[in-house]
């Protein structure tokens, strides 16, 4: 048997202001000084909020 796995999207998971604070505070915490999970992060925000274009996730 083949495991089979999904994409995981986080927008799809934050719908109050306040999980979205506490997802980006992780990701500040968690962020290993470049950036790059505070932006996938914000980016992540912008898409729950229905902010970007959902489609493209480049």
């Amino acid at each position: 048997m083949t495991e089979q796995f999904s994409r995981f999207d986080a927008a799809e998971f934050l719908k109050t202001p306040e999980e979205m604070a506490a997802y980006l505070d992780a990701c500040f915490e968690e962020d290993a000084g470049d950036g790059v999970l505070v932006r996938a992060a914000l980016k992540d925000i912008a898409r729950a909020m229905g902010m970007t274009d959902s489609t493209n996730t480049t």
